[in-house]
């Protein structure tokens, strides 16, 4: 079974355990000359799936050449509560040294509901508040015509089809021929994320003129508005033939922030958006740093083949 719903987005302490996380930038620039020993939260939560972990580290001065080691917060209270539910997290060396795992049988995230990270440590208390997007689905896939854009084939979706779409010919896709787009029922968040991940490690670049190296097989968005409902992929996030995957995250306003805000966002394959220019991302965290953030998601599964 392939798993349609992983996260997309980096684990946010791999970025910020230490004070600057982007090469033009400086420490300061994101965080001020004070901010060594600052707590990081990382906690994604996605509507319809369990409780995840959640990654708790605390930044370091930068040069410090044992980072790693000094980001550490072995000892940390960390709680995600639920109006008078309180799920208390317990470090799990052995999952890494920055995780900390909910307790047994952990419930399903819920749509519509609020959940708070509170994490104490260092005589410090960081807070974080997310309220979870409504029930998010992809109504269907079609191939546009690449000039009329009217709909000339429509795929199968994991709801009619499961794994199965990966096998039927709907949803072999010729590489660069017309357009293919992912249509659904907009709900109330501030916006999408858009996820693609090639699933087939023997797969043949069809990049190959933008290409000199191998590139990764997973690639993301910044966050984007739809209001009609659709998201059109662009050929350029594909590199290889087989099968793939486009996972569509309806985010909560977290998310939303630290994606459009983050330094990456303006390197990623659809640009960032117009008009912004962040001096630091968008956190939404008191007493921290990082993201507490949740999502709804639902995919697109198809074959990408190279034309005859």
């Amino acid at each position: 079974m392939v798993s349609r719903n992983t996260n997309i987005v980096l684990t946010v302490a791999s970025c910020l355990l230490i004070s600057a996380c982007h090469a033009e930038r400086t420490p300061e620039s994101l965080f001020g000359p004070d901010a060594a020993g600052k707590l990081v939260l990382d906690g994604l939560l996605i509507v319809g799936r369990p409780l995840p972990p959640v990654f708790v580290t605390q930044t370091v001065a930068t040069g410090d050449r044992e980072s790693p080691r000094h980001a550490v917060v072995s000892d940390a209270v960390v709680e995600i509560r639920q109006a008078d539910r309180v799920f208390r997290y317990i470090r799990d060396p052995d999952a890494g040294p920055f995780q900390y795992s909910p307790p047994a049988d952990p419930p399903v995230v819920a749509p519509e509901t609020e959940y708070v990270m509170v994490v104490t440590a260092n005589d410090t208390t960081a807070r974080a508040t997310t309220v979870t997007p409504g029930a998010f689905r992809v109504r269907e896939g079609v191939v546009l015509d690449q000039k009329t854009e009217e709909v000339s084939r429509k795929l199968k979706t994991f709801a009619e089809a499961e794994d199965g779409v990966f096998r039927v010919p709907e949803n072999r896709v010729v590489y660069k021929t017309g357009f293919l787009e992912a249509r659904f029922d907009p709900i109330d968040v501030p916006g999408y994320q858009v996820g693609i991940a090639s699933l087939d490690a023997d797969g043949e670049e069809v990049a190959r003129e933008i290409s000199e190296e191998s590139p990764e097989r997973t690639g993301s968005s910044p966050a984007i508005e739809s209001t009609e409902g659709s998201v059109r992929l662009p050929w350029f996030a594909i590199y290889y033939t087989g099968r793939h995957l486009m996972r569509i995250y309806a985010v909560d306003r977290n998310w939303y922030d630290f994606v459009r805000s983050g330094p990456e966002a303006q390197e990623s394959w659809y640009g960032g958006l117009a008009g912004e220019n962040f001096r630091r991302p968008l956190f939404n965290v008191e007493g921290g740093i990082g993201l507490f953030g949740s999502a709804s998601v639902d995919s697109l599964g198809f074959v990408i083949v190279e034309e005859p």
